[in-house]
């Protein structure tokens, strides 16, 4: 009979979850009693029942240890668990692979690639990420520290501003990250934001080498992709010449960045969204230049604290060298709930079919104290 799967599917899935429900409700007394003889500050110690959607139509449970902002230590030595990662979002397994040639600690680190041609998500972008699981998640607000160490291989071409966020940190909602790693055009470089403005804290120099052979191509690509929509119209003025580096000295890259002079940065995307806020402050310190990530490993230590009341701080290390204070107003003003997460790997802009890149990392730890992240 016509629909009869459906319904009988629908119908599995229903006793399912009623399952579960009256497995909680059983459980509940039993919790009620502990708690009794628990104090008030183990409720990190709760189950949590997740029922995540499957392609297809079908469900996802699991039942895991909710846990809060515990400590996270990750060296990749197996493909990620359920218990730190949301790994139903690893729904193509041959963008994540565990390595075992290129890594930084142990034996094996994790491999994230994004192919050109790799299915274009409903507002055109690539998206192959690693994100933190939802019973992990800390309150945004929080005081967290993060460490971990990454590698870029793989192919970056000198033209265009393509968005490229190589990790970033979120809230509950789909505003953008309030801090952020990004790649665009093949520059390493760090951004934090408050609602819809965003600062440039630290850039590594250009990270690649100029070609003419090939630049043909890339200017011929890059109006083939105008004509799309998939690039700002202005990318196709620029030559290769303008994207190899700031050619700024130390001093004037630290006042390019104080006053959020993008036409210093011409490697940036979206720079109608970078201003010179009032509301957040950067110190930089005396060699504020970030790593090039496609040279080597880079090892990263965050200390993370956002405010939407001003109160935030955000401290940024790199390969044991300190780059930046950022203080006061940063996260978004509206949000759907009052968690943040991590998120590592690859959300870019489509680029052209024949790219391919892999980010490698390594060495994740994540806790309260910076003692737990060293």
């Amino acid at each position: 009979m016509p629909g009869s799967d459906r319904r009988t599917t629908f119908r599995k899935h229903n006793l399912l979850i009623s399952a579960f429900v009256g497995v909680s409700l059983l459980i509940l007394p039993a919790a009620a009693m502990a708690n009794d003889r628990t104090p008030a500050d183990k409720s990190s110690e709760k189950q949590d029942v997740i029922v995540t959607p499957e392609q297809g139509g079908g469900l996802h449970v699991d039942q895991m240890r909710q846990t809060k902002c515990a400590v996270i230590i990750d060296d990749f030595d197996e493909y990620p668990s359920p218990e730190n990662w949301d790994i139903h979002r690893m729904n193509k397994p041959e963008n994540f692979q565990i390595e075992s040639d290129v890594v930084r600690d142990g034996g094996h680190a994790l491999a994230i690639t994004v192919f050109g041609d790799d299915e274009l998500d409903s507002e055109g972008n690539l998206k192959n990420e690693l994100w933190e699981a939802r019973q992990k998640r800390c309150d945004f607000g929080d005081e967290v520290w993060y460490s971990f160490s990454f590698k870029i291989d793989g192919t970056v071409w000198p033209a265009g501003s393509t968005r490229w966020v190589i990790g970033q940190w979120k809230e509950d909602s789909g505003g953008s990250p309030f801090l952020a790693q990004r790649f665009d055009n093949g520059v390493f470089h760090i951004t934090v934001q408050h609602n819809d403005t965003r600062k440039l804290v630290a850039q590594a120099e250009g990270s690649y080498q100029q070609d003419f052979k090939g630049f043909s191509r890339e200017l011929q690509q890059m109006l083939s992709l105008d004509r799309q929509g998939f690039r700002n119209r202005n990318d196709a003025t620029r030559t290769s010449d303008e994207f190899l580096g700031s050619g700024l000295t130390l001093e004037e890259l630290k006042k390019a960045i104080e006053t959020q002079d993008t036409s210093k940065f011409p490697f940036l995307a979206d720079p109608q969204t970078y201003s010179d806020y009032p509301g957040i402050k950067i110190e930089l310190s005396d060699d504020p230049v970030l790593p090039d990530p496609t040279n080597g490993w880079v090892d990263m230590r965050y200390r993370v604290k956002g405010s939407r009341v001003g109160q935030g701080i955000i401290e940024i290390w790199a390969n044991d060298r300190f780059i930046a204070r950022v203080t006061g107003y940063i996260g978004n003003d509206e949000f759907s709930g009052n968690t943040q997460y991590f998120k590592f790997g690859h959300y870019r802009d489509y680029d052209r079919d024949d790219l391919q890149s892999t980010v490698y990392l390594d060495r994740f730890r994540r806790g309260p104290h910076r003692s737990d992240v060293d």
